[in-house]
């Protein structure tokens, strides 16, 4: 598995990166760290004379050196790249070389944010591969109980393949949690009768009846039941923006797998 960590050395990236590490080592796979930062000045029209430019033009060098060494220090097997570009477009560009995008999200902290989304939220409604937000608050603890969120999407089959595949290489089991009726179940139960986690006993499916919302029923079930990840369809119907998948992405206190 190849994955991207694109990190701004916030607490919510370290704790990123100790997942995204943590799959590189049981899928046996790649990591690439990436660090993306908007250029501090626009044009050469912003200095006053020649000498200034020179001056600004040695800082932003002196900077890059130290953000390459700050990104090579973060793990020492790891591809780093460092561009002086806006964040978002930077990322989707290099995830789509990769199978997975693991970063840190910091939760709404202005109308700004409120409004047009953070920069993990963004990235997860544009992402053209899956992503995993985790919470700053988030205690990466394993990948040992997986929680898949299912509705009769088609999507749905997406989401439980990918949890799939790192439950197989880490050892873990999945619940796949249904909220609503017992009969939308069925087609997953013939799906995935045969796979060799439900031959082992750690992939069972669920049903759970609830007056509460599906996003709030499905973090409930996560805390209650330890889950160290869940796993969601990227939402469509209405927008991202006013979704479900970002209520539980502003909600959760486990990393969140979104799969476009």
């Amino acid at each position: 598995m190849k994955i991207l960590h694109p990190t701004d050395f916030s607490p919510a990236s370290q704790k990123a990166l100790k997942l995204a590490q943590m799959l590189r080592d049981l899928t046996g796979g790649s990591l690439t760290i990436l660090h993306a930062a908007e250029p501090r000045y626009a044009s050469a029209a912003h200095f006053f004379d020649t000498q200034t430019e020179k001056i600004f033009d040695e800082a932003e060098q002196a900077w890059s050196v130290l953000m390459a060494r700050q990104l090579e220090a973060l793990d020492a097997g790891a591809q780093t790249i460092l561009e002086s570009r806006k964040p978002i477009p930077v990322i989707l560009r290099h995830a789509a070389d990769h199978d997975l995008v693991v970063m840190g999200t910091h939760g709404e902290d202005s109308l700004a944010d409120r409004l047009l989304g953070t920069t993990t939220e963004r990235v997860v409604a544009q992402s053209p591969r899956p992503v995993a937000a985790v919470p700053g608050e988030a205690e990466i603890r394993g990948l040992a109980h997986l929680v898949v969120g299912y509705g009769p999407t088609p999507g749905a089959e997406r989401v439980l393949r990918l949890a799939h595949q790192i439950a197989e290489a880490g050892g873990g089991k999945i619940t796949v949690l249904h909220v609503g009726d017992a009969h939308e179940l069925e087609p997953l139960n013939q799906a995935i009768r045969t796979w060799p986690l439900a031959l082992e006993g750690r992939l069972e499916a669920k049903v759970l009846s609830t007056g509460q919302s599906p996003a709030a029923a499905l973090l409930g079930f996560a805390h209650e039941h330890q889950a160290d990840a869940l796993f969601v369809g990227r939402s469509r119907a209405g927008g991202f923006f006013g979704s479900v998948t970002r209520w539980i992405l502003n909600h959760a206190q486990v990393p969140v797998f979104v799969q476009p």
